[in-house]
């Protein structure tokens, strides 16, 4: 692995490099917090989890999660930005879970503010750094990143989203699932073979970097490993990238498809699995490329390439099919001759605009 970091000097390989590890520790650093949240938090009516770009994305994943393990909670992800400003009415029997990397966010922090004047229970899951919070939990992943295409706080912002689904299904129901063994033994484990994957990833993003637009496609986790891809794309390489749910893509968006596209269809085990490979054939029909990244449930259109990561249990697959594309997203900025750290402070132009400066 060290290798691997002198020859990839950015440090958003760094960051992707160190996400097995990084989620196990995230798992340890908070277990005693996340038992007295799930404790105080057990009775509540209704959790929302909210976040903005990749931060909603964990908000997603984690609705998955807690639907799988929080013991029957009414669990909702939201969009910081219409949650703050749209609703819906929260009462003092409602719980709200911020996912900000930096902590600072502005309507995430609204998010919270309004929670709070409700009388929900509040908790903030974010990064190391010195900043104010009115949350009643504060839950800590990782030092701040240093490239502002975030990998390793997603991937430990979810760790933490399942350390407390599983610790609010054991003070609802009483039982702990998932058990501490495979949160930080079996996820990282899965995690450093899906690492595996990289020079495959990398070979894949060098014959695909000329690629008219790249749409990613899955159903479920799928969807949400879709959606972080395509942002991470347009984040590092600035291409036309689309994540968009199987269901979705077939109901007008495939319209848009020309011969010169690329499909990377995410499939682990699942109930989305058999819809959502039915695209590969359909994309190839108008002479699109398509790649595979899935868990080898089983068989893939003949002729397919095909990125195989460890099968897990349906939500942690967000992660498992999340890493080599997290990959391949990184070797296909180089592949274009971009630098994926930049967020393209580098061009004056979007150095004058400072996107950053208004978030």
């Amino acid at each position: 692995m060290e290798n691997q970091r002198r020859e990839h000097p950015y440090h958003m390989h760094d960051a992707i490099l160190v996400q097995p590890d990084a989620f196990a520790r995230a798992v340890q650093r908070n277990e005693d917090a996340a038992d007295r949240f799930a404790a105080e938090a057990a009775s509540c009516r209704r959790l929302f989890i909210v976040g903005i770009g990749t931060s909603h994305h964990a908000a997603l994943i984690g609705e998955h999660l807690f639907r799988a393990y929080g013991g029957g909670v009414d669990v909702r992800a939201a969009h910081s930005f219409d949650f703050a400003l749209y609703g819906p009415e929260l009462s003092a029997e409602d719980c709200v879970v911020a996912v900000s990397h930096r902590g600072t966010k502005r309507y995430t922090a609204l998010a919270l503010q309004r929670a709070r004047q409700a009388g929900c229970k509040t908790a903030l899951i974010t990064g190391e750094g010195d900043f104010e919070t009115d949350a009643d939990f504060v839950f800590r992943t990782v030092a701040q990143e240093k490239s502002p295409a975030h990998t390793v706080s997603h991937t430990t912002a979810v760790a933490v989203l399942a350390l407390l689904a599983g610790r609010l299904g054991s003070h609802r129901q009483g039982s702990e699932t998932p058990d501490r063994s495979f949160l930080e033994d079996d996820i990282p484990a899965a995690l450093r073979a899906a690492l595996g994957t990289g020079d495959e990833a990398a070979g894949f993003a060098r014959e695909y970097a000329g690629r008219r637009r790249i749409w990613l496609v899955g159903g479920g986790p799928g969807s949400v490993v879709a959606a972080e891809t395509a942002l991470k794309i347009k984040e590092t390489s600035y291409l036309q990238a689309e994540g968009i749910p199987t269901e979705t893509m077939l109901h007008g968006p495939f319209q848009c498809v020309e011969a010169e596209d690329l499909f990377v269809l995410i499939s682990p085990s699942g109930a989305a699995r058999e819809r959502t490979l039915e695209i590969a054939g359909l994309a190839r029909e108008v002479g699109a490329e398509v790649l595979v990244v899935d868990d080898g449930a089983g068989e893939v259109p003949a002729g397919t390439p095909r990125l195989t990561v460890p099968r897990v249990a349906e939500p942690f697959s967000a992660l498992t099919c999340l890493v080599p594309l997290q990959l391949f997203t990184y070797h296909l900025a180089l592949a274009r001759g971009t630098n994926p750290d930049s967020f393209r402070a580098d061009d004056p132009r979007f150095a004058k605009a400072d996107v950053s400066g208004r978030l």
